[in-house]
């Protein structure tokens, strides 16, 4: 991806082309810090070119000064309805012209605000927006076309923006694109090549690679002996094993204690209740979860956050084999709770479950867990938002505001007492499906019998938001990362 720099003067090398964003009847060039004698130039040019700033308008030409062969007006709308996926779909735009174009290196004029947010919001979800534009995976692509990839990114300062402003902020939006890289480029490699096992070392290289961080890996034997009966379970069809992954941050005197839980299935057939086989390649994108957790534990450990912040990843393969769980069979759960399971297609629940009471051993005050688990959530909201659910008001409040500044967007759904009847078996405590209604609910029901007493805690389905299968909204094909930002930025508020 393109380094990141500060244009407060001229290149030795004329950048390939400024973009410069513009909303309906806006002044783009007197918002900028360009340099008074710069200034004259720029605006006879931008009233030759007359761009109206419209939703999609490119317009393009020779760029009058000389710190750039080329100069393009990037139109985004009125200002008034500016939305996170507009201006996000408009850097994508750009990033794509710019390689079509071969721009190795490009200026970036940002002046518009997305509409609800204040400056700073709007300012830091720009810059990190852009800095992600052209995310590519390609580890996989024998041939890998160099001539195709932008080498910098040169951000224009906003008027007034002071160099030490712009710097805190490039640093801020430099630490958040490691951290949503790492999270797509786990949940983007093929199943073949991540796997319970593989995960366990990426986790290891993470926090190799970071101070802060220690990581345990429960295998099978440790698993039996916590009597997972949920995470061994959905495992026993495959012949990689089961494990959880266990990260940790702990400064010495922390102000509170988070246990972040992310969904790694690795690779999801179905299991014996196997998955039509249209769309099952995607099924690698099942531990998306997982990936969310392990990029966030990068940044918490990079910004020496003051929290104890430990990430949980229960992970396996979902595989038919004369080994692999069935429909009917009973599990016993690590907090003694006993499960028939009704489909086995439901098995992040089964997961998600121990880790949820495993969670209990770090005296957590607030537990979140992330999981690509129901295709009902997807259906209730379709790809536009996750849906959260929860046992504390003030919690899921709080990280539906945080969705809606910085563009991971959340939606509240209930659980109801009644819903827990929809679960009921005539052979277990539980089942681990109800009925066709209510999925999405009737998962976040089940999960909550599993959540330590007296901890607030929040479940995340990003089964809508998690990838997409062709680019959406200025997301590429692929993993998004979502949920990186929300969570770090919740866990930056939890210090104000």
């Amino acid at each position: 991806m393109a380094d990141l720099y500060q244009y407060r003067t001229a290149p030795e090398e004329p950048l390939d082309c400024v973009y410069i964003f513009q909303c309906s009847g806006g002044d783009p060039i007197a918002n900028l810090e360009f340099p008074a004698k710069d200034r004259k130039s720029l605006n006879a040019k931008e009233k030759a070119l007359e761009p109206r700033g419209e939703e999609g308008e490119l317009i393009s030409a020779e760029c009058p000064l000389p710190f750039a062969r080329r100069m393009t007006f990037v139109g985004v709308g009125d200002e008034k309805c500016l939305t996170h996926a507009k201006l996000r779909k408009a850097l994508a735009t750009v990033m794509r012209q710019a390689t079509k174009n071969r721009e190795y290196q490009i200026g970036l004029g940002i002046p518009v605000r997305v509409s609800g947010l204040s400056a700073e919001e709007s300012r830091l979800f720009a810059l990190r927006e852009a800095s992600l534009a052209d995310y590519t995976f390609d580890n996989f692509k024998s041939k890998k076309n160099e001539f195709d990839k932008i080498d910098g990114m040169h951000i224009i300062p906003l008027a007034g923006e002071t160099e030490a402003q712009l710097e805190a902020r490039l640093d801020t939006v430099r630490m958040l694109r490691t951290s949503v890289q790492i999270a797509r480029d786990l949940a983007n490699r093929p199943g073949n090549d991540l796997t319970p096992e593989t995960l366990a070392v990426a986790a290891k290289e993470i926090a190799d690679g970071v101070a802060g961080l220690r990581v345990t890996v429960l295998g099978k034997q440790a698993l039996q002996k916590e009597k997972m009966g949920g995470i061994l379970g959905v495992g026993q069809g495959s012949e990689q094993e089961p494990r959880l992954i266990v990260i940790e941050h702990r400064p010495k005197k922390p102000k509170k204690s988070i246990v972040l839980i992310g969904k790694g299935i690795t690779f999801d057939s179905g299991g014996i209740s196997i998955k039509p086989a249209q769309g099952m390649e995607a099924m690698k994108f099942d531990m998306a979860g997982a990936a969310t957790v392990l990029g966030v534990m990068r940044a918490v450990a990079e910004l020496q956050l003051p929290l104890k912040v430990v990430g949980l990843v229960p992970t396996a393969e979902n595989l038919p084999s004369g080994k692999a769980l069935k429909p009917g069979d009973i599990l016993t759960m690590a907090n003694g709770k006993t499960v028939e399971v009704d489909n086995t297609d439901a098995e992040g629940r089964l997961l998600l479950a121990d880790a949820l009471h495993y969670a209990e051993h770090f005296n957590p005050d607030v537990v979140l867990d992330f999981a690509t688990l129901t295709g009902s959530c997807v259906v209730a909201l379709g790809h536009e938002a996750a849906g959260i659910m929860g046992n504390d008001e003030p919690l899921i409040a709080t990280l539906r505001d945080i969705g809606e500044q910085v563009g991971e967007r959340v939606w509240p759904l209930p659980l109801y007492e009644e819903y827990l009847s929809y679960l009921k078996s005539d052979w277990a405590d539980l089942k681990n499906t109800g009925s066709r209604w209510g999925g999405a609910v009737t998962a976040g029901t089940f999960l909550k019998q599993f959540v330590p007493d007296k901890v607030a805690w929040a479940h995340v389905d990003i089964a809508g938001v998690a990838y997409a299968e062709k680019e959406h909204n200025g997301h590429p094909k692929g993993a998004s990362g979502f949920g990186v930002v929300l969570t770090l930025t919740y866990l930056q508020q939890l210090l104000k």
